[in-house]
């Protein structure tokens, strides 16, 4: 009987796979099209708008939770970074990039 072959561990998070903006550059790339700067960028504000969204469900559940628990301030604006400026960034951060890189011309060196 065979095994099956296990496959390597993939080094992209399950996160960044569902930023709409990675999904359209990839393809973008591989299929060799230069978007335009509009066509580059939407995606990227969709995405700024669907985690906007989504971590706004979560602000008063977390502030709850924190006055809750009884953190002091320092905590409570530790917890709040940890639940949403720094997902929110890092949403930002790999959008940009992915869009920047579906419009990326290489210039021919001589």
């Amino acid at each position: 009987m065979n095994a099956p072959v296990p496959r390597p561990a993939s080094t992209n998070c399950c996160a960044t796979k569902v930023i709409i903006s990675r999904i359209l550059a990839r393809k973008r790339i591989k299929a060799g099209i230069r978007p335009s700067f509009k066509a580059a960028w939407l995606p990227v504000a969709v995405d700024v708008v669907m985690i906007s969204l989504l971590l706004a469900m979560l602000f008063l559940p977390a502030v709850s939770l924190s006055i809750v628990m009884g953190l002091t301030l320092f905590w409570r604006i530790l917890l709040l970074m940890v639940l949403i400026y720094a997902p929110l960034q890092i949403v930002i951060i790999v959008s940009t990039i992915w869009a920047v890189r579906s419009r990326w011309e290489e210039k021919d060196t001589k």
